[in-house]
């Protein structure tokens, strides 16, 4: 029994959302709920023609539509779904099968476009961020028994890394394990603003959060020319 809460926002301009309603709604046992946080686009649309229940909300964060997404999951075993990954259906059924044995973990990620940069990013953030830290980006497809994410507080209410901070939290109890599908994810940061651009950008916010600095300003400057996650009202001149 699964629940997968996917949050959205303007998610048509790369072509995921569709992709995972499409590839999920099959599946016996599974429920899909997408959280959206006030989409401008065709994305609602999407949403209503497929078989997925949505929430529609203003939040900003995609910290705070997982969690608003949490209150309508009906079962115990619950997948925080990037709205930009696609996870191997075999994943999604290893990870039904096995939801009475599993607390937390995540999928094994990989970039949609090959790139030596891309393909050593990946491989450090499975293997050694991952499988000897326990920490996991969002982009790997967090799973989790709902009982435990509501025993640490939801979702860390953070507008970037929200995912580091969950997984701190979780794996105070216990280690999580990375299940061996592909969860294959958009490079469309990369693609967008370059690839060693992005990935210094990358660098320096992980500085910046691991020295405390304001989550809002982070993710202000990691959603820049973008909007991928939040959006943000424009300062005024």
């Amino acid at each position: 029994m699964l629940s997968i809460i996917v949050p959205t926002l303007n998610e048509s301009k790369t072509g995921y959302l569709w992709q995972i309603l499409n590839a999920y709604q099959g599946l016996a046992h599974c429920q899909i709920i997408c959280v959206d946080g006030g989409s401008t686009d065709n994305t609602l649309e999407i949403i209503r023609q497929s078989s997925a229940s949505l929430l529609e909300t203003n939040i900003v964060s995609r910290a705070g539509r997982f969690n608003a997404g949490v209150s309508l999951a009906k079962f115990d075993m619950l997948l925080l779904h990037h709205p930009r990954s696609l996870v191997d259906i075999k994943g999604i059924e290893a990870l039904i099968e096995q939801s009475q044995q599993l607390l937390w973990g995540a999928f094994t990620q990989q970039f949609d476009v090959k790139h030596a940069l891309l393909n050593f990013t990946s491989w450090y953030s499975n293997y050694i961020r991952g499988d000897c830290r326990d920490l996991y980006y969002l982009d790997h497809c967090l799973f989790v028994k709902k009982s435990l994410l509501e025993q640490v507080g939801l979702v860390p209410e953070l507008d970037i890394f929200e995912d580091t901070a969950l997984c701190a939290l979780l794996s105070k109890g216990t280690s999580g394990r990375r299940l061996p599908f592909i969860s294959l994810t958009s490079a469309v940061r990369f693609q967008t603003n370059g690839i060693y651009r992005q990935a210094l950008k990358n660098q320096y916010l992980k500085w910046v959060y691991y020295f405390n600095g304001s989550d809002k300003k982070m993710n202000k400057l990691y959603e820049q020319g973008l909007d991928l996650n939040s959006r943000y009202p424009k300062d005024p001149k």
